[in-house]
Protein backbone atom coordinates (compact mmCIF):
# COMPACT_ATOMS: atom_id res chain seq x y z
CA UNK A 1 0.00 0.00 0.00
CA UNK A 2 2.67 2.18 0.85
CA UNK A 3 4.47 1.90 -2.45
CA UNK A 4 1.07 2.27 -4.64
CA UNK A 5 0.48 5.79 -2.32
CA UNK A 6 3.72 6.67 -3.34
CA UNK A 7 3.29 6.39 -6.81
CA UNK A 8 0.14 8.08 -6.80
CA UNK A 9 1.71 11.14 -5.32
CA UNK A 10 3.75 11.32 -7.79
CA UNK A 11 1.61 12.66 -10.14
CA UNK A 12 -0.46 14.67 -7.86
CA UNK A 13 3.02 16.30 -7.05
CA UNK A 14 3.87 20.20 -8.25
CA UNK A 15 5.99 19.55 -11.11
CA UNK A 16 8.72 21.56 -10.35
CA UNK A 17 8.53 19.43 -7.18
CA UNK A 18 10.19 16.31 -8.69
CA UNK A 19 13.78 15.01 -8.64
CA UNK A 20 15.34 13.94 -10.95
CA UNK A 21 16.71 10.08 -9.99
CA UNK A 22 20.14 11.21 -11.12
CA UNK A 23 22.17 9.05 -8.88
CA UNK A 24 22.33 5.05 -9.10
CA UNK A 25 21.30 4.62 -6.11
CA UNK A 26 18.46 6.47 -6.35
CA UNK A 27 17.27 4.93 -9.19
CA UNK A 28 17.90 1.06 -7.22
CA UNK A 29 15.48 2.73 -4.69
CA UNK A 30 13.09 3.76 -7.27
CA UNK A 31 13.69 0.17 -8.59
CA UNK A 32 12.77 -1.51 -5.58
CA UNK A 33 9.98 0.94 -3.93
CA UNK A 34 8.17 2.05 -7.24
CA UNK A 35 5.81 -0.82 -7.95
CA UNK A 36 2.67 -0.82 -9.06
CA UNK A 37 -0.73 -3.16 -8.79
CA UNK A 38 0.36 -3.85 -12.09
CA UNK A 39 -1.83 -7.17 -11.93
CA UNK A 40 -4.62 -4.57 -11.05
CA UNK A 41 -4.08 -2.18 -13.67
CA UNK A 42 -2.82 -4.31 -16.27
CA UNK A 43 0.35 -4.31 -17.71
CA UNK A 44 -0.61 -1.99 -20.79
CA UNK A 45 -1.82 0.77 -18.63
CA UNK A 46 1.42 0.30 -15.81
CA UNK A 47 3.51 0.27 -19.04
CA UNK A 48 2.14 3.36 -19.95
CA UNK A 49 2.05 5.35 -16.72
CA UNK A 50 6.29 4.25 -16.79
CA UNK A 51 6.85 5.80 -20.49
CA UNK A 52 4.92 8.86 -19.32
CA UNK A 53 6.83 9.50 -16.61
CA UNK A 54 10.21 8.68 -18.31
CA UNK A 55 8.92 11.38 -20.92
CA UNK A 56 7.98 13.81 -17.84
CA UNK A 57 11.06 13.14 -16.38
CA UNK A 58 12.95 14.39 -19.80
CA UNK A 59 11.67 17.57 -20.03
CA UNK A 60 11.95 18.69 -16.72
CA UNK A 61 15.70 17.57 -16.75
CA UNK A 62 16.06 20.38 -19.26
CA UNK A 63 14.17 22.71 -17.39
CA UNK A 64 16.72 22.04 -14.59
CA UNK A 65 19.00 22.80 -17.20
CA UNK A 66 20.31 19.16 -18.15
CA UNK A 67 21.73 19.19 -22.03
CA UNK A 68 19.83 17.03 -23.81
CA UNK A 69 21.82 14.05 -23.66
CA UNK A 70 21.95 13.88 -20.12
CA UNK A 71 18.03 14.45 -19.91
CA UNK A 72 17.38 11.88 -22.20
CA UNK A 73 19.91 9.40 -20.50
CA UNK A 74 18.44 10.20 -16.65
CA UNK A 75 14.60 9.50 -18.51
CA UNK A 76 15.86 6.71 -20.19
CA UNK A 77 17.28 4.91 -16.88
CA UNK A 78 14.32 5.82 -14.57
CA UNK A 79 12.17 3.90 -17.47
CA UNK A 80 14.49 0.97 -17.12
CA UNK A 81 14.87 0.86 -13.40
CA UNK A 82 11.00 1.07 -12.85
CA UNK A 83 9.95 -1.31 -15.64
CA UNK A 84 12.42 -3.75 -14.09
CA UNK A 85 11.12 -3.01 -10.81
CA UNK A 86 7.63 -3.93 -12.00
CA UNK A 87 8.88 -6.82 -13.62
CA UNK A 88 7.51 -5.67 -17.12
CA UNK A 89 10.12 -6.91 -19.93
CA UNK A 90 10.22 -3.15 -22.53
CA UNK A 91 9.38 -5.73 -25.49
CA UNK A 92 5.95 -6.20 -24.53
CA UNK A 93 4.98 -2.95 -25.57
CA UNK A 94 5.61 -3.03 -29.24
CA UNK A 95 3.46 -5.26 -31.82
CA UNK A 96 4.23 -7.87 -34.25
CA UNK A 97 5.44 -4.78 -36.55
CA UNK A 98 7.18 -2.53 -33.79
CA UNK A 99 4.88 -0.03 -33.10
CA UNK A 100 3.85 0.73 -29.43
CA UNK A 101 0.18 -0.68 -28.56
CA UNK A 102 -2.71 0.96 -29.47
CA UNK A 103 -3.93 1.21 -25.25
CA UNK A 104 -0.47 2.04 -24.60
CA UNK A 105 -0.52 5.24 -26.87
CA UNK A 106 -3.56 6.32 -26.51
CA UNK A 107 -2.46 6.11 -22.50
CA UNK A 108 1.21 7.64 -22.78
CA UNK A 109 -0.77 10.65 -25.04
CA UNK A 110 -3.30 11.32 -22.46
CA UNK A 111 -0.89 11.04 -19.34
CA UNK A 112 2.33 13.06 -21.31
CA UNK A 113 -0.65 15.82 -20.94
CA UNK A 114 0.17 16.43 -17.05
CA UNK A 115 3.80 17.44 -17.85
CA UNK A 116 2.26 19.82 -19.97
CA UNK A 117 3.74 23.17 -18.84
CA UNK A 118 6.88 21.83 -18.08
CA UNK A 119 7.16 20.49 -22.17
CA UNK A 120 6.19 23.98 -23.07
CA UNK A 121 8.57 25.38 -20.96
CA UNK A 122 11.76 22.93 -22.49
CA UNK A 123 11.04 23.23 -25.93
CA UNK A 124 12.56 26.53 -26.73
CA UNK A 125 15.76 25.01 -24.95
CA UNK A 126 15.69 21.89 -26.92
CA UNK A 127 15.29 23.49 -30.36
CA UNK A 128 18.03 25.83 -29.21
CA UNK A 129 20.49 23.25 -28.15
CA UNK A 130 19.90 20.79 -31.32
CA UNK A 131 19.38 23.84 -33.71
CA UNK A 132 21.57 26.48 -32.75
CA UNK A 133 17.82 28.59 -33.70
CA UNK A 134 15.00 30.39 -31.34
CA UNK A 135 11.92 28.27 -31.46
CA UNK A 136 9.05 29.98 -32.51
CA UNK A 137 5.35 30.47 -30.71
CA UNK A 138 3.97 28.61 -33.20
CA UNK A 139 6.49 25.22 -33.32
CA UNK A 140 6.42 25.20 -29.50
CA UNK A 141 2.39 24.97 -29.39
CA UNK A 142 2.91 22.39 -32.30
CA UNK A 143 5.51 20.46 -30.37
CA UNK A 144 3.84 20.77 -26.80
CA UNK A 145 0.32 19.60 -28.06
CA UNK A 146 2.31 16.43 -29.99
CA UNK A 147 5.51 15.52 -27.39
CA UNK A 148 3.52 12.61 -26.45
CA UNK A 149 3.30 11.18 -29.92
CA UNK A 150 6.58 12.28 -30.80
CA UNK A 151 7.63 10.61 -27.79
CA UNK A 152 6.42 7.39 -28.72
CA UNK A 153 7.52 7.60 -31.93
CA UNK A 154 11.16 8.22 -30.96
CA UNK A 155 11.09 4.74 -28.90
CA UNK A 156 9.42 3.38 -31.80
CA UNK A 157 12.47 4.53 -33.70
CA UNK A 158 14.79 2.94 -31.25
CA UNK A 159 13.35 -0.36 -31.47
CA UNK A 160 12.69 -0.46 -35.08
CA UNK A 161 16.61 0.79 -35.62
CA UNK A 162 17.87 -2.13 -34.01
CA UNK A 163 16.08 -5.19 -36.02
CA UNK A 164 17.64 -3.56 -39.10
Amino acid sequence: MKRFLFAGLLFLMPLNAYALPESPENLKKLEKELSLPCSEYGEESCTARFIAMSACTFVFGINQGKPVGEALDIADELFVAIMRGNKIKPISMFNKNDDIKTEIRNEVKDRVRFCKDATEEAIPEIVLEKTGKEATPEFIEVATRTYGEWWLRTLEGIKKGRKG
